[in-house]
């Protein structure tokens, strides 16, 4: 189970004192490791961890991480900075008595008195408990080669650095005096207070690892001893709805032989060697379920379909009360449909209106940073009167708008395919962060995304299409569902224009950027974010890496940036000097926004993991050039055509009609995910588009040569 903020984490615990933690000794360092200028075992790499240790010890509420790295090179440096991923503090509906000492007993003594925080996550609940969770015991050392340490002085508060990053809150370490064959050594403690913390370990790391041991203590009452059946019987943690946990489960991503093994005293462990670094390749998945992990869950029910069943009827309770129709949704809905609408025509206005809203909590990435399993108190009808919400509250407004003027949808829950995979049999609400509306027109459903700024209506964030997820049938059951994934012309980017031609290669006109998709709701989300301006200087800079050496091209003005419905338009002026030959004569590149391209997929020895294109898209282009009087193109190019199977296909065509010559070229891609083992196919493709595109045409007084 993941602790975020805005999340329900909410327990009844059985509390014991936590024992003092005495200074513990660093293990001795050897000759070979002082000595170590590289690793065999990881040929080039910046550094290495020697070892690395995380235990969670949930019977004294605390976990330790051990780490011991060898720098290399001084890109290894950077382990100097130690990144600590730990929550601050959860809020709970405090029942019964609310001090924040821990109660009275023994580590290995569960007859102390209970204490009860059940209820939900909500920050505006006054009669709260806030359970922080502290670092202690930190402490480190860097040992040069020579055998000198430096030891980490200060207190953690000292020490732990805050910054904001684009998923919340980051919280770092520096170690002191690091320099090339330096050896880090750290150890810290996450102290947490009356709630239970299901390990998520992970297991690699951006360094090779050359031994690690991951251990977890559970609870007392999933000690052997206490179980009984399918699980705990009288276990005191429970769910945010009441539901007793009584099992312990896992999803492992482990090493091919790897197993993870459970002693007779209910200890949870793994030991390897011979970690690799997290592979880091282009257009790659996200890491989160491609890596070697562990993920712990604590679950009231075995069953999976039980599971889903379950927390999607609470959830819906509590949903279906938090959008039930009010006199303020009513009179909405009332200016801004007509009785007369059809069903879809009422779908587009209320999405229009809803989107005008100012979302608190949009992101790039498209994973809302309140979870859509966080319902609030009250009606949603308020951020409807404020103008203002998180992504998941303006989807709950949606849905309640639509009910109100009686046109049949249903919310859907997703995992973010930006974040991660959704597994169903990873029995964890935090998995699914989004909510679409699907919307019943005619007999078939229409999935849309309010929640997504400027998403034009039934276009989907493309993490939110092929993601899974879950949603309630028409019987009100719960069923896995998928997303559909999008087309390529769902996402196209468009050139257009005119461009004159002088003797000596001089050329002026302009072009105008079309962009359809997930390309324009990045640009005019950047607009929301950081004005006009900014998106201007974005265009531009992706433009000057596009077009020919010589030529100056930027945004004069954009039209429809404010307007999802329709294509965002840059205009372009152009200028400069197209190059010439030996022989003085101009060369104009065949495709002009392609003068610059290069492979997008480098060789690679060994692909490992799929590549993840994030959507499918189409290029277009059509420039016509305007000849000087008199000249003419050297010889006839060659038309291009090339396909890959059913996953790319390219056309490229010349039409010569009097002084003019138009390229028109279009590059098709319609996968979004490929297996590893077809990326030398996909490479190679690529790499016969690219040399068409870097063909010159040349001209001249008479016809000498073809394109070259």
């Amino acid at each position: 189970m993941r602790f975020h903020d805005a999340l329900p984490l909410v327990f009844l615990l059985a509390v014991g004192t936590i024992p003092s933690v005495a200074h513990a000794q660093f293990l001795p360092f050897s000759k070979d490791e002082l000595t170590m200028t590289s690793d065999p075992k990881a040929p080039g790499a910046a550094a290495v961890y020697l070892y690395r240790e995380e235990t969670e010890d949930d019977p004294h509420a605390f976990r330790t991480i051990y780490a011991r790295i060898k720098v290399l090179t001084d890109a290894g440096k950077s382990a100097a900075v130690v990144r600590i991923n730990y929550p601050k503090t959860f809020v709970f509906k405090a029942v019964g008595n609310n001090s924040s000492r821990m109660a009275s007993g023994t580590a290995n003594s569960w007859d102390a008195p209970t204490i009860n925080h059940l209820g939900e996550d909500q920050p505006w609940d006054t009669d709260s408990y806030v359970g922080k969770v502290e670092i202690g015991a930190l402490e480190g050392r860097v040992i040069h080669p020579d055998g000198t340490i430096i030891p980490l002085t200060g207190k953690p508060s000292e020490l732990l650095k805050e910054t904001k990053g684009s998923r919340g809150t980051e919280t770092t370490f520096s170690m002191p005096g690091v320099e090339v064959g330096s050896i880090i050594e750290y150890r810290y403690q996450v102290r947490y207070d009356r709630y239970l913390a299901a390990p998520d370990w992970k297991l690699q790391k951006d360094y090779f690892i050359h031994k690690e041991r991951f251990v977890f203590r559970p609870s007392g009452h999933f000690l052997p001893q206490n179980e009984g059946g399918a699980g705990v019987e009288d276990s005191l943690l429970k769910d945010p709805h009441d539901n007793i946990l009584t099992d312990i489960r896992f999803r492992p991503v482990l090493p091919a032989g790897k197993t993870l093994t459970k002693d007779a005293m209910g200890n949870y462990e793994i030991d390897l060697t011979d970690v690799p670094p997290i592979p880091h390749e282009s257009y790659a998945p996200p890491l989160t379920d491609s890596t070697y992990s562990v993920d712990f869950f604590y679950t009231y029910t075995p069953d999976v379909k039980d599971y889903w069943q379950k927390q999607m009827g609470f959830w819906t309770k509590a949903l279906n009360a938090y959008t039930t129709p009010t006199e303020a949704l009513q009179n909405a809905v009332k200016e801004i449909v007509s009785p007369t609408d059809s069903p879809l025509d009422k779908a587009k206005k209320l999405y229009d209106a809803v989107q005008k809203i100012e979302n608190t909590d949009s992101n790039p990435d498209g994973a809302p940073l309140t979870s859509s399993e966080w319902i609030p108190r009250g009606k949603v009808e308020s951020i409807l009167l404020n103008q203002k919400g998180s992504s998941n509250q303006i989807a709950f407004l949606y849905l309640a708008l639509l009910r109100t003027a009686g046109v049949s949808a249903r919310p859907e829950r997703i995992a973010s395919r930006s974040l991660r995979i959704f597994s169903a049999q990873f029995m964890d609400n935090i998995q699914l962060d989004t909510v679409l509306v699907g919307v019943k027109i005619d007999g078939k459903e229409i999935l849309v995304d309010p929640g997504t700024k400027m998403a034009p209506f039934e276009t989907l964030h493309w993490a939110h299409a092929g993601a899974g997820g879950v949603a309630m049938d028409a019987g009100n059951k719960a069923e896995i569902i998928v997303t559909p994934l999008q087309k390529n012309t769902d996402n196209s980017t468009l050139h257009v224009g005119t461009l004159n031609i002088s003797p000596l290669g001089a050329v002026s006109g302009t072009l105008k950027v079309a962009f359809i998709g997930q390309c324009a709701i990045e640009l005019r989300q950047l607009g929301i974010q950081s004005g006009v301006d900014a998106v201007k200087a974005e265009i531009s800079a992706m433009i000057a890496q596009q077009v020919p050496a010589g030529v100056q091209a930027a945004v004069d003005h954009l039209v429809y940036l404010d307007d999802p419905n329709k294509q965002l338009l840059a205009v372009i002026p152009v200028s400069g000097s197209f190059s010439r030959n030996a022989d003085g004569r101009v060369l104009l590149p065949r495709t002009f926004f392609e003068a610059q391209e290069r492979n997008p997929f480098p060789a690679e020895n060994t692909r490992e993991l799929p590549v993840d294109m994030r959507y499918p898209a189409q290029e277009q282009e059509q420039i016509t050039y305007v000849l000087p009087t008199g000249s003419t193109l050297a010889g006839t190019p060659q038309d291009a055509n090339l396909k890959w199977e059913e996953n790319a296909a390219y056309q490229l065509h010349t039409k010569v009609e009097g002084s003019s010559i138009t390229d028109a070229r279009i590059l098709a891609r319609g996968f979004t995910l490929l297996d590893a083992r077809d990326y030398d196919q996909l490479r190679d493709f690529y790499q016969k588009v690219a040399a068409t595109d870097q063909q010159t045409l040349v001209l001249s007084a008479s016809q000498v040569s073809n394109a070259q």
